[in-house]
């Protein structure tokens, strides 16, 4: 058995105009950073065996950030990038409701299946997500521990493809800023034992992990 923490990103100004970010390549906030700080002295004495990230910059700094105390550098991957919202990037879901209509509901409804406009499924980004999580995994051995930082929907993907369950209630899984998920990996048949975990941010400004409409990616 593999332990795999899968952590989404720290806050970024995005997150905090709640508008979706996808594959655009925006930066950790002062508020990203202090959170990715306090998940690493959380973990900080933890084994891990690896660090990985998505190559985009606000996964890639909150992994580099767990990963400091450690000495362990962090391997990035773009098959871990946030879905792409093509041209829904840099709205938010009532500018998107506005801009195109009727589009997003449709996204939703899908199940998975349908693409954002320019943009990917939640299907192709299970594939993809799920396939290199698995390559990963596959060069560790029995026994080891394994950090992967992503992002809020990519990792709801991760979810359902690692725990063989069907893509069609991808938003019931929230994950909040700097949450962590762990799940016990034997290949087939996973366990996840911990899920959208914040207690590193318990008592602290950052805490407030979810607004009251939809939460931004």
């Amino acid at each position: 058995m593999i332990k795999l923490y899968l952590a989404r990103h720290g806050e970024t100004d995005g997150n905090a105009q709640q508008w979706y970010q996808g594959s655009t390549d925006v930066p950790l906030n002062g508020r990203g950073r202090v959170q990715a700080g306090y998940l690493s002295e959380f973990l900080k004495n933890v084994h891990f065996d690896g660090f990985y990230s998505s190559d985009l910059v606000r996964a890639r700094e909150t992994a580099e950030i767990v990963a400091a105390p450690h000495r362990v550098p962090v391997t990035t991957y773009k098959e871990l990038q946030e879905i792409n919202f093509g041209a829904w990037e840099g709205h938010t879901y009532n500018e998107i409701v506005a801009n195109w209509p009727g589009e997003i509901e449709a996204f939703y409804a899908s199940e998975g299946k349908m693409r954002a406009r320019g943009g990917e499924s939640f299907a192709e980004v299970e594939e993809r997500a799920t396939k290199k999580v698995r390559e990963i995994l596959a060069d560790h051995k029995d026994g080891d521990t394994v950090f992967i930082a992503s992002h809020g929907a990519t990792i709801r993907c991760l979810l359902f493809g690692l725990l063989g369950l069907q893509l069609t209630r991808v938003w019931c899984f929230q994950q909040f800023n700097t949450a962590f998920n762990i799940i016990e990996y034997y290949g087939e048949k996973n366990v996840m034992t911990v899920m959208n975990s914040t207690r590193h941010l318990e008592g602290t400004e950052g805490h407030q992990g979810q607004w009251s409409s939809m939460t931004s990616l």
